[in-house]
């Protein structure tokens, strides 16, 4: 299993990058994050994280709907002041809200919004992403062969979250609340 991330990809942030986390990254099932000694602050950005449902290589964009099924709104975590991978690599790095069905979506623009201590810190939409999941799925696939069970966090804006001691983070996809946890 992979946790494959897409740094920019949202709004003007035209950069992109891809980047891999371990599977010790992943946070699910709306367990806290604690906050590690290794770094001084810890970041976060939103973003629409997609579930992979079946095994692929060099996925041609037109048949790329076939590969995901599931999405939810993840957090992705750095640690500032680390280099390279390790940023956004370490244990706890990637957080999961609940995943939702496909089927159970809009098929146009989904929205998303997270907010920490009851305020409003991000508010978006899958209309705002410069290369859609689609076109991600075919880009990812051309360099290494996604398999069931592969997440994929589609992009990072340029929206800073501070993962700070004692706060309370919601997400909600399409009005649904999908994380609910707490910073330790």
């Amino acid at each position: 299993m992979k946790v494959i991330g897409i740094r920019g990809n949202y709004g003007d942030d035209d950069s992109s990058g891809v980047y891999l986390m371990a599977d010790s990254s992943l946070l699910k099932d709306n367990k806290p994050f604690f906050v590690p000694d290794f770094a001084e602050r810890f970041t976060f950005a939103p973003t629409i994280v997609v579930h992979v449902c079946r095994l692929g290589k060099n996925i041609a964009k037109k048949f790329a709907h076939r590969y995901y099924d599931k999405l939810t709104v993840g957090l992705a975590v750095e640690a500032e002041g680390l280099d390279g991978s390790l940023k956004n690599a370490f244990d706890g790095a990637a957080i999961l809200g609940d995943f939702i069905d496909l089927a159970a979506l809009p098929a146009e623009a989904i929205g998303y919004e997270v907010k920490v201590d009851g305020s409003t810190c991000f508010t978006g939409s899958t209309a705002m992403l410069n290369t859609d999941v689609d076109g991600i799925i075919e880009y990812v696939s051309r360099y290494m062969t996604l398999k069931i069970g592969d997440y994929i966090f589609v992009s990072r804006p340029q929206c800073e979250g501070v993962m700070t001691i004692n706060t309370h983070i919601t997400a909600t996809l399409d009005g649904k609340e999908v994380i609910n946890m707490k910073v330790k």
